[in-house]
């Protein structure tokens, strides 16, 4: 067992020292931001390890804090062990979420402070976000059933999610033309 299925199974809060993690700084997020963060966006979670080798991850049902310093996100546990071992060793993990209508993608990049299973609330945003997905791709022609056989593949390969909670210390406009890469 890594040191990261280890931590989660004893309960939420983990790090590599004192069992606390804290973020650098943080950043406010904007009511605009919120509503776009919680829509049906395509969200992948990238993480690194100590020779700084990328790792990537589905994320589902963004949840921006009453107070607006913190997110979580849910992520299926089989296909995120290397991310969670990548924060067990680091806690650095950037999501990026891009609007497959628009191609508008913001990346948030920040500490993960806590890791947990999903409560029901998480679970709710999970299904809402993916029914929001499936909306939106259905708009752009892209057939509803192959939205839903994706998320039967990733069900079968993965029905455990893990609840990844992380504090944004920067945001990042990363939409396609002159302004990419300019914080926001």
């Amino acid at each position: 067992m890594s040191y990261a299925q280890g931590a989660l199974r004893r309960g939420g809060i983990w790090c590599r020292n004192s069992g606390v993690r804290h973020a650098k700084g943080s950043v406010s997020i904007s009511a605009e931001l919120k509503a776009f963060l919680e829509s049906g966006l395509s969200v992948v979670v990238g993480t690194r390890d100590a020779d700084l080798v990328p790792e990537i991850t589905r994320g589902w049902g963004l949840l921006v804090s009453k107070d607006r310093k913190s997110i979580s996100l849910c992520a299926p546990l089989a296909t995120s062990r290397k991310t969670l071992d990548n924060l067990a060793g680091n806690g650095q993990m950037t999501v990026c979420c891009s609007l497959p209508t628009s191609y508008k993608t913001v990346q948030l990049k920040g500490t993960c402070i806590k890791r947990a299973g999903p409560s029901r609330t998480d679970r709710v945003a999970v299904e809402r976000h993916r029914e929001a997905f499936g909306c939106l791709n259905e708009r752009m022609g892209f057939p509803r059933q192959r939205t839903v056989t994706f998320w039967q593949r990733e069900l079968e390969t993965s029905p455990v999610l893990v609840k990844l909670r992380f504090v944004p210390e920067q945001i990042f406009d990363q939409t396609p033309g002159p302004d990419a890469g300019s914080l926001l």
